[in-house]
């Protein structure tokens, strides 16, 4: 009775917060996937019932069921807001419908899918003589139990085989011994493992770069809108200045942060950003921008005749500041890289300046098994003469080969032109031989798939021949 009573008054109050976050949660999971907000998954209850548990939805909504009961860590239907929803356990707030009703207790042992309960052992079917848990000595052990999956493994097979012998013994020694008190100890840890288990050493060892990078933006959220105050009152000791100032402070971090995460801006390492990303700064600083404004408003945070241009000024310097030291810290990057390389790079023209020549610098840029330095390039198309193609001149054509080579100090050269047959590449690597030049081959092949990809790592696309005297021959793959 006493129990009845401890679940019926704790998921009242989980019910509450359920309320509150029901709105923003809900608004997160519609934006980021299509499908309800709600999750509804069949679990064996009391007596093997079968009953319905609610959680938050952190998969995409498919016609069918799609995949294994169980769900091991990088699973790819797990959507962006689920694995944080996961991570945080608040996936699970939902459950306490369940309690409410009386299919599950806040303490026991945790519900299982009807195919996996089916392969329980005989004896250990006791566990469902009681009712499932939201809590409990198995979700207090298994609060990350996606990560103990290898890479690789049936999930089905290797729950069933490793982690369910760990799991049962617990259930079973439980409701052996079950009281109260043993209950209010497992409703603290759990409480405890949710809250201290959401970031565990692995993650933050993992992530340390993108965990430097979240700090950093979050302490120029704060200095851009201070800047902004300042340069608009031009003061933050005024009263006007101080009030609103502090107040919004908080919420500039609380609001703008998870914006950014959902954005994507810690997904990229800061030496491989590209425009692509700083379009998704842009974006993310604009919308951020917009929901603090309708915050502040909505929530009276600031009244109506506060001065709108705070918010425009800080959107204008927080853009500037984390497009500006993102590119710093890349090009320092780039520097220290440069430093760090060998001296002696082999100094080098690519012959094409298309697709394939284009892709060819962006590998000899970037790989740091390489160690060349690009000249510039040489096409036979008249038009192409003088152009530039990302910031790299087009010297000449082949006919001025020998002369850049003298002009330069040329040491090799790589060929990059789309479809080139094989009577073709015999012709242009036996006239750079006679030159006295290194050729490599980097070519681009066309397939009947939509799209366009690239190999990023060397491969010998045929084996050195004398004709074809190629140290390297990279595979990309364009389509018609």
């Amino acid at each position: 009775m006493f129990t009845r009573i401890l679940d019926i008054m704790v998921s009242c109050f989980g019910l509450f917060w359920l309320l509150l976050m029901l709105p923003w949660i809900g608004l997160l999971i519609k934006i980021d996937s299509r499908g309800p907000i709600f999750y509804r998954c069949r679990r064996v209850g009391q007596g093997g019932k079968i009953f319905l548990m609610y959680k938050f939805r952190t998969m995409y909504e498919t016609p069918v069921n799609l995949g294994p009961s169980v769900s091991p860590e990088g699973d790819p239907r797990v959507t962006s807001v689920g694995r944080l929803l996961r991570r945080l356990k608040l996936n699970e707030f939902p459950q306490f419908i369940n309690v409410f009703k009386g299919d599950m207790t806040l303490i026991g042992p945790r519900p299982e899918a009807p195919d996996l309960a089916a392969a329980y052992p005989e004896a250990a079917k006791a566990i469902f003589a009681v009712k499932p848990g939201l809590a409990g000595p198995n979700q207090i052990m298994g609060r990350n139990e996606e990560e103990l999956y290898p890479q690789g493994v049936d999930p089905v097979k290797y729950y069933i085989e490793h982690i369910l012998p760990l799991k049962l013994p617990l259930d079973l020694e439980y409701i052996k011994d079950k009281s109260i008190f043993k209950n209010l100890k497992y409703l603290f840890l759990s409480v405890k493992v949710t809250i201290t288990g959401a970031i565990s050493r692995r993650h933050l060892t993992d992530n340390r770069s993108q965990i430097y990078l979240m700090l950093a933006d979050a302490t120029l959220c704060l200095l851009s809108f201070s800047l902004a105050h300042y340069l608009r009152f031009e003061s933050l000791t005024g009263p006007t200045a101080q009030q609103y100032l502090y107040g919004l402070l908080p919420g500039v971090v609380l609001i703008r942060l998870p914006i950014f995460l959902y954005f994507g801006f810690y997904h990229t390492l800061i030496r491989y950003i590209s425009f692509y990303d700083i379009k998704i700064v842009i974006k993310g600083v604009a919308i951020s921008s917009l929901v603090l404004i309708c915050f502040s408003f909505f929530f009276g945070l600031v009244i109506y005749g506060y001065s709108r241009a705070v918010f425009v000024i800080d959107w204008f310097c927080l853009t500037t500041l984390l497009v500006g030291y993102r590119a710093l810290l890349k090009k320092l990057y780039l520097r220290y890289k440069a430093e760090a390389s060998p001296k002696d790079k082999k100094r080098v023209l690519i012959w094409g300046a298309g697709d394939a020549g284009e892709l060819c610098l962006r590998y000899l840029r970037k790989d740091k098994q390489t160690n060349y330095e690009v000249v510039g390039f040489i096409d036979d198309a008249p038009l192409k003469r003088n152009g530039r193609l990302n910031g790299v001149k087009i010297l000449g054509d082949r006919h001025h080969l020998g002369l850049l080579t003298q002009l330069y100090k040329i040491q090799g050269i790589f060929l990059a032109m789309h479809n080139l047959s094989m009577a073709e590449m015999q012709n242009a690597t036996e006239f750079c031989r006679n030159l006295g030049l290194e050729t490599t081959v980097f070519q681009l092949w066309t397939t009947s798939s939509q799209g366009f990809t690239a190999q990023a790592s060397p491969h010998i696309d045929r084996p050195p021949s004398p004709e074809i005297p190629a140290t390297l021959t990279v595979v990309a793959n364009r389509s018609n």
